[in-house]
């Protein structure tokens, strides 16, 4: 089933630490003893309740949406490695960030290309506008908001690097060689080239 276009990736961060603590939560413990050890340890340093139940709910939704192999490498690997599958996770669970990573970011690194402008992501916005009503009718400080949060969790996994507010320079990933086994034999392999520009 193909995901429907939403606008709550502007609530949403990259969440890693979050996202790795939650992950070992869930090998132990049902989704219900996860998720009350995360409030009332308040594991996300968060102020308030509500906040961490939204982050909650979408860690989880992220963790249940990769194969089990993933989440296993997820928490043996190494800092950067582990960063890039929970970038994998947020993909898999919100389709705009996947298509602005496949369709902007794949493309630049492709051509050699070392920054990713404001105009780009204009054009990518303006282009899904005109495919999706809905998204056609988001404000411009929704579009605004979302180009922002998917730049800090393009960055936080190590693919971008945020000089200034249209100053992003665009950096190559190393993809460890099991994750590049795990992505392309679990059918996830259209990830693994979003993330390298291959193919």
């Amino acid at each position: 089933m193909e995901l429907e276009y939403n606008a709550s990736g502007v609530k949403h961060l990259l969440w890693f630490v979050e996202t790795r603590e939650t992950a070992r939560l869930l090998k132990e413990k049902t989704p219900e003893e996860a998720r009350t050890i995360v409030l009332e340890e308040n594991l996300y340093q968060q102020r308030d309740r509500s906040r961490i139940v939204n982050e909650y709910n979408c860690i989880q939704r992220r963790i249940h949406a990769v194969p089990e192999r993933l989440i296993d490498l997820l928490l043996r690997t190494d800092v950067s490695t582990a960063k890039l599958i929970v970038l994998v996770s947020a993909m898999a669970t919100d389709r705009l960030l996947f298509e602005m990573v496949y369709e902007v970011y794949r493309p630049k690194i492709r051509l050699g290309e070392d920054a990713l402008k404001d105009s780009d992501l204009n054009i990518f916005f303006s282009s899904k506008a005109g495919q999706s009503d809905l998204i056609a009718g988001w404000t411009e400080a929704t579009i605004k908001k979302l180009k922002g949060t998917y730049a800090k969790i393009l960055a936080e996994a190590g693919l971008l690097r945020i000089k200034g507010r249209n100053d992003r320079e665009i950096l190559r990933v190393y993809v460890d060689p099991e994750l590049r086994q795990v992505l392309l034999s679990e059918g996830m392999s259209a990830y693994y080239f979003a993330m390298t520009g291959e193919q």
